[in-house]
């Protein structure tokens, strides 16, 4: 018989449905935000420079749970940390739906941040240690799946008027995951660690320069990933007059791509070698982002899900090596420092996006992405000449 120290194998095949199911829910506000936004500012009597509050929240939220996961897991386990984060997420997304005013909005804001931290890091570490890449590319797929149906979810609220109703409906997807977690929490905890964390020496292959060039990619890779899935709406709909319904389905396959190409990792990540794969992704992601910034005949929209398909992997892959660059025991920590330090990304370029386009209009999307992305470049080859280094 399954005990809570050694649950049986359909126990922990039913954890990691519920961990998809949890990353499905866990993208849908990434999707909806930046399509919502300008509903919202209007409706608040807000500024473009205002979407600021709103990644300041989150983040601070998201920072202070990603940063104490790993001691907060060691504490109550896996499971139970999950379930509570989740409960934070829907107590976050009812103030948002509820809220009378713009500062009420913005503490919604918070609170969705500090449960979506600890739903991150807590569930990117598990499945870290516990599964392979194929997994973690699927863990990650789901994230994009619910962020590219966010933009549609929101796109039926824009239409009549309202915006509010979109955080209501992922409060009741929010209660669904809320029970699964604790009908099958004995899936998440004592679970064993995959072949490949087995088989790295105790530690790793990494340094404390190796961890701080990872946690600054991680910061630089969201502040990418964020400003062109928020602000590219925006840029096309009031930036480049198109039509509505047209830049809600160019973002939807922005997010669409990095659901595909994460799909892709969960089918075939095993047989690939990661640090190639995320060299010619990088590649491809600037290529995509000048593409978009530039607008050539028009089209730049449509650089949106190559943006998306470049991007897919990097996350997943970076954070399916920690145990395997910095050794398996210091990976719970090591996944929230990341996650921590990427939540500053979120907050500051997407930020700074709004604020600079008070000031020279929406068009500077394109730049700022464009120059984050040779940060991210530059930081990887910082990683992979560390990585090689450290392995003679």
């Amino acid at each position: 018989m399954a005990t809570a120290e050694s649950p049986s194998p359909r126990a922990l095949q039913a954890g990691l449905l519920v961990a998809f199911a949890t990353f499905v829910v866990l993208g849908l506000p990434d999707g909806v935000i930046g399509t919502i936004w300008p509903t919202l500012r209007d409706d608040l009597g807000r500024t473009q420079g205002s979407f600021g509050w709103i990644m300041v929240a989150i983040s601070v939220g998201y920072t202070t749970a990603s940063f104490g996961s790993g001691r907060v897991t060691a504490r109550i386990g896996v499971g139970r940390m999950v379930q509570r984060s989740i409960a934070t997420s829907a107590a976050g997304l009812a103030i948002v739906a509820t809220s009378p005013g713009w500062w009420v909005t913005v503490a919604g804001f918070l609170v969705l941040g500090v449960g979506n931290g600890g739903i991150d890091a807590g569930l990117n570490a598990w499945v870290a240690l516990t599964r392979g890449p194929r997994a973690m590319g699927m863990l990650h797929a789901a994230f994009g799946l619910g962020a590219t149906l966010g933009p549609l979810l929101a796109a039926l609220f824009v239409r009549s008027g309202g915006w509010r109703g979109a955080f209501l409906v992922i409060f009741a997807f929010e209660t669904l995951v809320f029970v699964g977690v604790g009908l099958l929490r004995a899936g998440f905890d004592a679970t064993p660690r995959s072949a490949e964390v087995q088989a790295t020496p105790p530690a790793g292959v990494g340094s404390d320069r190796l961890l701080a060039l990872m946690i600054g990619w991680f910061c630089v890779y969201v502040a990418v990933e964020v400003t062109v899935g928020q602000w590219s709406y925006t840029l096309l709909t009031e930036g480049r007059d198109v039509d509505e319904s047209i830049a809600s389905l160019a973002v939807a396959a922005y997010w669409g791509g990095l659901t595909v190409g994460r799909l892709l990792l969960g089918g075939f990540g095993h047989r690939a070698r990661p640090e190639a794969v995320v060299s010619a992704t990088t590649a491809s992601a600037l290529v995509a982002i000048a593409w978009l910034w530039i607008d050539p005949g028009g089209v730049g929209a449509w650089a949106l899900p190559v943006v998306g398909l470049s991007l897919a992997v990097m996350f997943p892959m970076l954070v399916n090596r920690t145990p395997v660059y910095l050794g398996a025991e210091h990976s719970n920590h090591a996944v929230g420092y990341q996650l921590a330090a990427s939540s500053v990304g979120f907050v500051v370029v997407p930020s700074a996006v709004g604020l600079l386009a008070d000031r020279r209009g929406i068009e500077v999307t394109g730049p700022v992405a464009f120059g984050t992305a040779v940060a991210l470049a530059l930081l990887w080859l910082a990683i992979l000449g560390e990585v090689r280094a450290a392995r003679g």
